[in-house]
């Protein structure tokens, strides 16, 4: 399935995202969710955030972004300095920004400081070569056409605190996409919806 990007953008230029209502006492983070249209299918990039004792989100699935520091002068500018720092990628160059989506909390665990990240859409048609740096294990271009499958969904069970948990998730060729991640992904699937 490809030529979902127009779609997006399309949807993009109306959507009015969902403001969070609170200043989040963690600080702010930013992602970039790149979109391409490969041979077959439109597709999205993922990468595999490197083990790392203390942090939470070690080993997921993500986007290219981070945290944003004191020298980032808008989430924009956040979210392009961190994915050329992971992957190597001037998204100011290589990149056609489409829109952004509501900002995720990552404070629904009491025990995790609210943060909210901002994950911003573009459009690449071309790019250099990718250069993982030590936060990223792999990189992943997930067809979007997967993600609009509910049949792709599957429950996934996790422990918390010694109480089991069970979530939504999908798993990729062998990359298991669950959390903080589905939630940006579901928004967007949900405008290539409408």
């Amino acid at each position: 399935m490809r030529d979902l990007t127009r779609q997006l953008e399309t949807q993009l230029h109306s959507f009015n995202k969902e403001e969070a209502g609170f200043e989040p006492r963690s600080g702010r983070a930013a992602v970039a969710i790149m979109i391409r249209e490969g041979l077959d299918a439109t597709e999205m990039l993922m990468i595999r955030r490197a083990t790392r004792e203390g942090d939470p989100w070690s080993g997921h699935m993500g986007f290219p972004g981070g945290r944003r520091d004191p020298g980032d002068p808008s989430n924009f500018s956040c979210a392009l300095r961190e994915t050329e720092e992971e992957i190597g990628v001037d998204l100011a160059r290589w990149g056609t920004p489409l829109g952004e989506l509501s900002d995720v909390n990552t404070g629904w665990r009491k025990d995790r400081p609210e943060m909210l990240v901002t994950p911003f859409i573009f459009q690449v048609t071309e790019l250099p070569e990718l250069t993982p740096n030590h936060e990223v294990d792999d990189v992943v271009w997930v067809p979007l056409h997967f993600l609009l499958d509910e049949g792709n969904r599957e429950p996934l069970e996790w422990e918390w605190k010694g109480q089991k948990m069970e979530t939504d998730s999908c798993l990729y060729a062998s990359h298991r996409i669950w959390g903080l991640s589905l939630m940006m992904i579901d928004e967007m699937i949900g405008l290539l919806r409408r």
